[in-house]
């Protein structure tokens, strides 16, 4: 069983196997939209939970893929942990630390996800000026004013709005929301993604917490860095090699 975990053709199947799921999802998604469009509006645990467990028939790709990772991350544990202990040199520490930076960097992408999947939340509607809406872990959002500027024609050319944020009936964070200015505190984001104006000026908002959005990003740098890193090592030595030929034919 140690071996199966040990070897490549694992890593490599579980790969491969994870891309003929992933275009199932591709096809099945599209075509069975009621089943996933709730997943881009809810917490991922909580879309498991009361629609992908009621429609197998749908999302049974999705439960493959999360049984895939799974086996990928033992995988890449199990790798990592005997790279480790096996005897390096200075010479080729470098070289060989580089895996296993890309390994933890992908494993702190995988616990960012899980994170954001259990404890986070993901809100949307619609406010008006002056309305008060209950946020969860005891806050609260005011929508203050709406702002709207307009070209000479009345063409609505940009918009803002000025928004408060409570903590347990205290004014925590004051800011101004614009389509690309989100206001943040302690972990929750507040997006204006557009206005409405059927029934006068309402924004329209987007509330999201994701605890572990920091996690992913530490992942992603350290994926990154440990790439980069293993490509230039080994194109040093590709052409440290080539440069050592080229002096014995030489000779």
């Amino acid at each position: 069983m140690k071996n199966f975990f040990l070897s490549l053709k694992t890593t490599v199947w579980t790969l491969l196997v994870l891309i003929c799921f992933f275009f199932a999802g591709a096809y099945l998604m599209p075509a069975h939209r009621e089943v996933f469009a709730p997943m881009n509006e809810d917490i991922l645990l909580r879309w498991v939970a009361h629609s992908a467990a009621e429609n197998l028939s749908f999302t049974w790709w999705f439960f493959a893929v999360v049984a895939g990772l799974v086996l990928l991350t033992v995988n890449t544990l199990v790798c990592s942990i005997q790279a480790v202990k096996a005897k390096w040199t200075r010479a080729d520490a470098l070289i060989r630390i580089s895996p296993q930076v890309i390994h933890i960097g992908f494993l702190f992408i995988l616990l960012g996800h899980l994170l954001g999947a259990g404890w986070g939340y993901k809100l949307s509607g619609m406010m008006p000026e002056g309305a008060y809406a209950p946020l969860p872990e005891d806050k609260a959002l005011r929508l203050e004013q709406i702002h709207v500027q307009t070209d000479a024609q009345g063409f609505m050319q940009d918009w803002s709005a000025e928004a408060l944020l409570y903590e347990d009936g205290q004014i925590v964070k004051r800011g101004t929301l614009g389509p690309n200015e989100p206001l943040f505190y302690k972990g929750v984001g507040i997006y204006l993604k557009s206005l409405n104006f059927d029934k006068g000026p309402t924004a329209v908002l987007v509330i999201a917490k994701d605890p572990g959005a920091r996690w992913a990003l530490i992942g992603g740098m350290l994926f990154m860095a440990g790439s980069i890193t293993l490509v230039v090592l080994k194109w040093k030595k590709v052409y440290s090699t080539a440069k050592d030929d080229e002096r014995r034919k030489g000779i």
